[in-house]
Protein backbone atom coordinates (compact mmCIF):
# COMPACT_ATOMS: atom_id res chain seq x y z
CA UNK A 1 0.00 0.00 0.00
CA UNK A 2 3.00 2.19 0.79
CA UNK A 3 4.73 1.83 -1.99
CA UNK A 4 1.76 1.85 -4.14
CA UNK A 5 1.31 5.27 -2.87
CA UNK A 6 5.00 6.35 -2.91
CA UNK A 7 4.83 5.34 -7.03
CA UNK A 8 1.87 7.11 -7.67
CA UNK A 9 3.33 10.05 -5.85
CA UNK A 10 6.68 9.99 -7.82
CA UNK A 11 4.36 9.85 -10.61
CA UNK A 12 2.57 13.07 -9.56
CA UNK A 13 5.93 14.87 -9.23
CA UNK A 14 7.45 13.18 -12.62
CA UNK A 15 4.50 14.60 -14.87
CA UNK A 16 4.55 17.91 -12.98
CA UNK A 17 8.70 18.35 -13.20
CA UNK A 18 8.19 17.53 -16.94
CA UNK A 19 5.26 19.69 -17.60
CA UNK A 20 7.48 22.58 -15.99
CA UNK A 21 10.57 21.87 -17.73
CA UNK A 22 8.65 22.02 -21.21
CA UNK A 23 6.81 25.78 -20.07
CA UNK A 24 10.28 26.63 -19.20
CA UNK A 25 12.08 25.60 -22.06
CA UNK A 26 9.67 27.23 -24.27
CA UNK A 27 9.87 30.24 -22.55
CA UNK A 28 14.16 30.27 -22.72
CA UNK A 29 13.57 29.13 -26.45
CA UNK A 30 11.56 32.35 -27.30
CA UNK A 31 13.54 34.42 -25.13
CA UNK A 32 17.04 33.12 -27.17
CA UNK A 33 14.94 33.90 -30.49
CA UNK A 34 14.37 37.65 -28.98
CA UNK A 35 17.86 38.13 -27.94
CA UNK A 36 19.32 36.86 -31.11
CA UNK A 37 17.10 39.13 -33.22
CA UNK A 38 18.14 41.82 -30.95
CA UNK A 39 21.95 41.42 -31.51
CA UNK A 40 21.28 40.81 -35.49
CA UNK A 41 19.29 44.08 -35.13
CA UNK A 42 22.40 45.74 -33.36
CA UNK A 43 24.91 44.61 -35.91
CA UNK A 44 22.93 46.02 -38.76
CA UNK A 45 22.44 49.43 -36.83
CA UNK A 46 26.36 49.63 -35.86
CA UNK A 47 27.60 48.55 -39.49
CA UNK A 48 25.30 51.77 -40.68
CA UNK A 49 27.14 53.71 -38.24
CA UNK A 50 30.18 52.43 -39.14
CA UNK A 51 29.61 53.65 -42.60
CA UNK A 52 28.41 56.98 -41.56
CA UNK A 53 31.32 57.92 -39.34
CA UNK A 54 33.42 56.98 -42.62
CA UNK A 55 31.45 58.26 -45.15
CA UNK A 56 31.50 61.84 -43.56
CA UNK A 57 35.42 61.27 -42.86
CA UNK A 58 35.42 61.26 -46.66
CA UNK A 59 33.56 64.27 -46.64
CA UNK A 60 35.84 66.36 -43.99
CA UNK A 61 38.93 65.06 -46.10
CA UNK A 62 37.46 66.46 -49.55
CA UNK A 63 36.96 69.29 -48.09
CA UNK A 64 40.51 69.98 -46.69
CA UNK A 65 41.31 69.15 -50.15
CA UNK A 66 38.86 71.30 -51.46
CA UNK A 67 40.00 74.46 -48.94
CA UNK A 68 43.50 73.98 -50.50
CA UNK A 69 42.75 73.80 -53.64
CA UNK A 70 44.15 77.43 -55.63
CA UNK A 71 40.64 79.11 -56.07
CA UNK A 72 41.44 79.21 -60.06
CA UNK A 73 41.49 75.50 -60.18
CA UNK A 74 38.24 75.64 -61.49
CA UNK A 75 37.84 71.72 -62.52
CA UNK A 76 39.57 70.41 -59.56
CA UNK A 77 37.21 72.52 -57.60
CA UNK A 78 34.01 70.71 -59.77
CA UNK A 79 35.47 67.95 -59.17
CA UNK A 80 35.87 67.60 -55.39
CA UNK A 81 32.32 69.59 -55.00
CA UNK A 82 30.52 66.68 -57.01
CA UNK A 83 32.54 64.36 -54.98
CA UNK A 84 31.32 66.33 -51.56
CA UNK A 85 27.92 66.26 -52.98
CA UNK A 86 27.64 62.56 -54.01
CA UNK A 87 29.20 61.76 -50.28
CA UNK A 88 26.49 64.20 -48.11
CA UNK A 89 23.88 61.92 -50.59
CA UNK A 90 25.22 58.37 -49.37
CA UNK A 91 25.26 59.97 -46.58
CA UNK A 92 21.69 61.21 -46.12
CA UNK A 93 20.34 57.32 -47.17
CA UNK A 94 22.43 55.80 -44.60
CA UNK A 95 20.95 58.37 -42.35
CA UNK A 96 17.31 56.96 -43.02
CA UNK A 97 18.91 53.32 -42.95
CA UNK A 98 20.37 54.04 -39.53
CA UNK A 99 17.30 55.48 -38.56
CA UNK A 100 15.13 52.67 -39.69
CA UNK A 101 17.57 50.09 -38.51
CA UNK A 102 17.70 51.81 -35.11
CA UNK A 103 13.48 51.51 -35.21
CA UNK A 104 13.99 47.90 -35.65
CA UNK A 105 16.40 47.50 -32.59
CA UNK A 106 13.62 49.20 -30.47
CA UNK A 107 11.58 47.03 -31.51
CA UNK A 108 13.34 43.81 -30.98
CA UNK A 109 14.62 44.81 -27.30
CA UNK A 110 10.88 45.78 -26.62
CA UNK A 111 10.31 42.19 -28.19
CA UNK A 112 13.06 40.53 -25.84
CA UNK A 113 11.64 42.56 -22.78
CA UNK A 114 8.21 41.09 -23.33
CA UNK A 115 9.54 37.75 -24.02
CA UNK A 116 12.25 38.08 -20.00
CA UNK A 117 8.50 38.82 -18.54
CA UNK A 118 6.66 36.22 -20.08
CA UNK A 119 9.19 33.70 -19.37
CA UNK A 120 9.10 34.75 -15.77
CA UNK A 121 5.74 34.52 -15.47
CA UNK A 122 6.42 31.33 -17.31
CA UNK A 123 8.88 30.12 -14.37
CA UNK A 124 6.35 31.18 -11.63
CA UNK A 125 3.34 29.32 -13.16
CA UNK A 126 6.21 26.16 -13.55
CA UNK A 127 6.68 26.56 -9.98
CA UNK A 128 3.11 26.43 -8.69
CA UNK A 129 2.69 23.43 -10.99
CA UNK A 130 5.63 21.58 -9.35
CA UNK A 131 4.47 23.19 -6.04
CA UNK A 132 0.95 21.81 -6.29
CA UNK A 133 1.81 18.19 -7.24
CA UNK A 134 4.50 17.89 -4.56
CA UNK A 135 1.76 19.07 -1.94
CA UNK A 136 -0.89 16.22 -4.03
CA UNK A 137 1.95 13.66 -3.89
CA UNK A 138 2.38 14.46 -0.14
CA UNK A 139 -1.50 14.01 0.65
CA UNK A 140 -1.45 10.88 -1.23
CA UNK A 141 1.49 9.33 0.76
CA UNK A 142 0.16 10.76 4.25
CA UNK A 143 -3.33 9.29 3.53
CA UNK A 144 -1.46 5.87 2.36
CA UNK A 145 0.69 6.49 5.64
CA UNK A 146 -2.45 6.98 7.89
CA UNK A 147 -4.17 3.88 6.48
CA UNK A 148 -1.13 1.93 7.19
CA UNK A 149 -1.02 3.11 10.61
CA UNK A 150 -4.25 2.32 12.10
CA UNK A 151 -4.02 -0.77 9.56
CA UNK A 152 -0.93 -1.30 11.40
CA UNK A 153 -2.77 -0.20 15.02
CA UNK A 154 -6.01 -2.89 14.64
CA UNK A 155 -3.58 -5.63 14.01
CA UNK A 156 -1.74 -4.96 17.21
CA UNK A 157 -5.27 -4.43 19.09
CA UNK A 158 -6.09 -7.83 17.80
CA UNK A 159 -2.29 -9.46 18.59
CA UNK A 160 -2.51 -7.99 22.02
CA UNK A 161 -6.16 -9.60 22.16
CA UNK A 162 -5.07 -12.70 21.23
CA UNK A 163 -1.77 -12.92 22.82
CA UNK A 164 -3.84 -12.34 26.27
CA UNK A 165 -6.61 -14.63 25.69
CA UNK A 166 -3.57 -17.52 24.77
CA UNK A 167 -1.38 -16.22 28.35
CA UNK A 168 -5.23 -16.75 29.82
CA UNK A 169 -5.51 -20.09 28.56
CA UNK A 170 -1.75 -21.05 29.53
CA UNK A 171 -2.53 -19.78 32.56
CA UNK A 172 -5.49 -22.41 33.16
CA UNK A 173 -3.45 -24.92 31.49
CA UNK A 174 -0.84 -24.78 33.99
CA UNK A 175 -2.86 -24.84 36.99
CA UNK A 176 -4.21 -27.97 35.43
CA UNK A 177 -1.38 -29.00 34.78
CA UNK A 178 -0.03 -28.82 38.17
CA UNK A 179 -3.26 -29.95 39.47
CA UNK A 180 -2.81 -32.68 37.59
CA UNK A 181 1.06 -33.11 38.71
CA UNK A 182 0.05 -32.88 42.17
CA UNK A 183 -2.70 -35.71 41.80
CA UNK A 184 -0.22 -37.93 39.79
CA UNK A 185 1.99 -37.38 43.07
CA UNK A 186 -0.73 -38.52 45.43
CA UNK A 187 -1.46 -41.32 43.23
CA UNK A 188 2.00 -42.52 43.72
CA UNK A 189 2.75 -41.92 47.07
Amino acid sequence: MLSAAKAEAQSINGAASSKAAAINGEAKAKVTAASEELAAAKKVSSGISKTLTGLNGDIDETQVQLDKTFFLNFGKKGELKGIIKDLKKQVKEETKKLEKADKVVEKAAAALEKEEAAAEKAAAAAAKIVADAEAAAAKVTAAADKKAAGITGEAAKKAASITKAAESKAASLEKQAAAADKQAEKLLN
